[in-house]
């Protein structure tokens, strides 16, 4: 039984260093290649996606769709694996905007304060928490079986907050690791949580954000 987590694709705003965050943008036509590749990577490495849990965001369900080859309708989504939402400040690039913000939210995570009608970082860790839980559980009550491999396919920042969560990190160290677009995390979960951890599997492809 394997746990993995994909990033999605790249998007236009990826491309055009915007904030994203929940809103439903689509993969560009780069973001797509690079699903098809991973397809073919997951080929070479041996692995038989099984069962597939994404974020509701089509960026995410699209990836995984093309990266194993289950059809986008039927995917299951988890609202907890959506990108962490950053308000007022989606879609727009915070250079122009408001550079000091991209400091605060990057440089300084342990001080961040969100936006108007964004989510904290304490926030975004009790959706992994949600998660990771869920999966712990799928485990111990059999759902997921010893043949089985789980997909988790999400974002950037929720990425990170499962990398978190799993190692129990400072919040100062939420963006030492890059995990790019379509980059690869298998996650080792343990029945008690004690020994939790993750090895990156693939870089991905270019940094984006």
């Amino acid at each position: 039984m394997r746990v993995l987590l994909l990033r999605h694709g790249q998007t236009d705003l990826n491309v055009q260093k915007r904030l994203q965050g929940s809103s439903d943008i689509p993969l560009n036509e780069r973001g797509r290649t690079q699903a098809r590749e991973t397809k073919k990577l997951l080929e070479e490495l041996g692995i038989h996606v099984t069962k597939i849990l994404s974020s509701p965001l089509e960026r995410a369900i699209e990836t995984g769709s093309l990266a194993t080859g289950i059809p986008m309708e039927a995917i299951e989504t988890e609202q907890n694996l959506i990108e962490m939402s950053f308000g007022v400040y989606e879609q727009k690039n915070m250079n122009e905007e408001n550079p000091q913000f991209l400091v605060d939210c990057f440089d300084q995570p342990e001080t961040y304060q969100p936006p108007v009608g964004g989510e904290s970082y304490d926030e975004v860790l009790a959706r992994a928490k949600s998660i990771i839980e869920k999966v712990r559980s799928m485990i111990a009550n059999g759902t997921l079986e010893e043949d089985d491999t789980l997909l988790l396919v999400s974002h950037g920042a929720l990425s990170h907050a499962i990398f978190e969560y799993i190692k129990n990190t400072p919040r100062s160290a939420y963006w030492d690791v890059d995990f790019n677009n379509c980059a690869i995390a298998e996650l080792f979960i343990t029945t008690d949580g004690t020994a939790d951890d993750y090895r990156f599997i693939s870089e991905g492809f270019e940094k984006n954000w």
